[in-house]
């Protein structure tokens, strides 16, 4: 019984269950070599099977890698165009694809070269470490996170700088608004000159010049 059992389930490429009925049969009768003999074909489809998984495996692998480089290269060619956001949206692609494959620290690599001719360096500078963590020999990654810390500390210089004119310029402002007033109240027009104070101290009410204009305000 077990021997025709494990037969059927040998059809049906169930083989765990065929092995373990054949196993059953020769518990029950050690000579009964039709079982032995059919164990033996079962072994040999359990290893055909595992070898068909294996390269049904390596196969699939190949095919999201060769997808994921033609995302790479079509994002390549926008890059050459300076299509920056267009290559940005392939190099996701490649990624969401492939992210730790074997060419995997490229597309990080290349994502990290887009994002920082968009000026996004906070998420060039993630992706190139990205590449190094999956290919920590991949030289060009570390070149461009060097590149992207000196683009940073750029943009950081060029808006303090910014923040200063800009600032220098309120004052400016305000001290305009309070010599008009001072003016105004050479000439006795106290309420002209109170309405230039009052702009003063709305344009800068904690500047360094700041106090001058509640003085004058105040008189």
């Amino acid at each position: 019984y077990y021997f025709n059992r494990a037969a059927a389930y040998r059809y049906l490429k169930q083989y765990s269950e065929a092995a373990d009925d054949c196993l059953s049969s020769l518990e029950l009768n050690d000579s009964y070599d039709k079982a032995r003999t059919l164990l033996v074909k079962i072994r040999d489809d359990e290893k055909k099977v595992l070898a068909e998984d294996k390269e049904a495996e390596r196969r699939e692998a190949e095919d999201i890698i060769r997808q994921a480089d033609e995302y790479k290269d079509s994002g390549n060619a926008f890059m050459k165009n300076k299509q920056f956001e267009e290559a940005l949206d392939q190099y996701n692609l490649a990624i969401d694809t492939s992210a730790d494959g074997p060419n995997s620290h490229i597309y990080y690599f290349n994502r990290a070269a887009a994002y920082r001719y968009l000026k996004q360096y906070s998420e060039a500078a993630d992706d190139c470490l990205s590449s190094l963590e999956l290919n920590d020999s991949y030289d060009k990654a570390r070149t461009l996170l060097v590149k992207i810390r000196d683009d940073e500390k750029k943009v950081l210089a060029e808006d303090k700088e910014a923040e200063r004119r800009e600032a220098e310029d309120i004052i400016r402002q305000a001290d305009e608004y309070k010599d008009s007033g001072n003016a105004f109240m050479k000439n006795k027009q106290f309420e002209e000159a109170l309405d230039q104070y009052n702009l003063a101290i709305d344009t800068s009410a904690d500047g360094p010049n700041s106090h001058i204009y509640y003085f004058n305000r105040a008189a």
